[in-house]
């Protein structure tokens, strides 16, 4: 096999890649013969895999390790996969891919993609970027720390600069002072859709702790209950959009910034879909 298991992030990827490997190797490779290389009956086996129609079961893996004579490194690795591809919840999810980003050979390989995933994972790390360009830094990282509410350790501002450094979204000035930078984070839809996930969670729990920490003249927490049509939820979420596209529109035309504020804002259903099933 040439292909290099720790490349890949989606294992259906890599047994669609496996399989065109193969199949270029020997062209009457077919898709039967990839199904009986993973032990099941049914010729179609990949194909109902790439549609997501069907998941492979722990005796699959088994067999293609076998047939493919993977290591134990690379079988455990590509147990991983599956296992963070067949996660329910976004806690299972989070944990497996965490065994992913401790895969030496995957570290070796993906050097940004850990990075990428601090970067979304942790809350404080967009507030550092924020901080760290303010005119009252002086390089001193507990200042940072200690700005933020509620308060970060020095270990954790001396990494979230370096995970920021990393992926050029702050750079250093000749005369010692930080700067932001125009670079957008490009990053695998797998890393993004885990990380994402966790930074929401972190947020709306600092929402909600805002309710006991800040006096209301310092917050602005809200709520509204309403029903709407499709068509209407539809526009809601096109107005909703609006509004943050001038919000930060607005954000870009501060000078002198004296304080970091989240604005949090969420749409989601309290009650089941009305349309009938036909």
């Amino acid at each position: 096999m040439k292909l290099n298991i720790y490349t890949y992030l989606d294992y259906r990827h890599f047994l669609t890649d496996l399989f065109n490997e193969l199949k270029s190797e020997g062209p009457s490779f077919s898709f039967r013969s990839f199904a009986k290389m993973a032990g099941s009956s049914s010729p179609n086996f990949l194909q109902l895999i790439q549609a997501r129609k069907l998941n492979i079961q722990t005796a699959g893996i088994h067999a293609l390790s076998q047939s493919l004579k993977l290591t134990r490194k690379e079988r455990s690795y590509f147990e991983y996969l599956v296992e963070f591809d067949h996660a329910k919840t976004h806690d299972e999810k989070d944990r497996f891919f965490r065994q992913i980003l401790l895969a030496k050979e995957y570290k070796q390989i993906q050097t940004l993609d850990k990075s990428q995933y601090e970067l979304f994972s942790h809350w404080y790390i967009p507030v550092i970027r924020e901080l760290i360009v303010s005119p009252r830094f002086t390089g001193d990282l507990e200042w940072i720390g200690e700005q933020i509410i509620p308060p970060v350790s020095p270990a954790k501002i001396k990494k979230g600069i370096a995970v920021l450094s990393s992926l050029g979204l702050i750079r250093k000035e000749e005369n010692g002072t930080w700067v932001h930078t125009d670079r957008i984070v490009s990053t695998p839809s797998e890393v993004l859709s885990v990380a994402v996930a966790t930074y929401h969670k972190s947020v709306l729990g600092l929402a909600r702790e805002a309710i006991e920490r800040f006096s209301p003249e310092e917050r602005d927490i809200r709520s509204v209950t309403f029903g709407v049509s499709a068509e209407g939820y539809t526009e809601v979420k096109k107005r909703l959009e609006a509004f943050w596209k001038e919000l930060l529109a607005y954000a870009e035309t501060q000078k002198n910034v004296d304080r970091i504020f989240q604005v949090n804002m969420q749409l989601f259903p309290l009650s089941k879909n009305g349309e009938k099933s036909v």
